[in-house]
């Protein structure tokens, strides 16, 4: 984490100085730290990944709700570095829309899960 602070810290610098003379310039100097930042977090995350997947096989749960679970987390990063960069630039409202899409695609990710749930609790009252 020592790391991606000294960056964070450097990279902030850096923008700053530039957004006195060219604004656009500091903003992809923003987006591709966090890029770097999502690509640095996501390689020591791999492992965290895999003991999720060990760990349902353990408990015999279905491999699609890990699924559905990494490929949430996955959209909720994203939306937000996307979201930032949109507030960095000053389009709050652009970063608001990102951030409704953002939950509306954890919700479809999610509908099949929401599915199966439904299913088994008309099953339960059903008996």
């Amino acid at each position: 984490m020592l790391h991606i602070a000294g960056i964070a810290v450097t990279v902030a610098a850096f923008a700053l100085l530039l957004r006195q003379y060219r604004k656009e310039y500091a903003l992809l100097v923003g987006l591709a730290a966090g890029i770097l930042f999502f690509g640095l977090v996501l390689s020591k995350a791999m492992p965290v990944f895999t003991e999720l997947k060990s760990l349902a096989n353990q408990a015999h749960i279905d491999g699609q709700y890990v699924s559905v679970l990494v490929k949430a987390l996955g959209i909720c990063f994203i939306t937000q570095l996307a979201a930032d960069t949109c507030k960095d630039a000053g389009e709050s409202a652009m970063a608001g829309k990102v951030e409704m899409a953002g939950k509306f695609a954890v919700v479809l990710i999610a509908l099949p899960l929401f599915d199966q749930i439904a299913k088994l609790a008309i099953g339960l009252l059903n008996t």
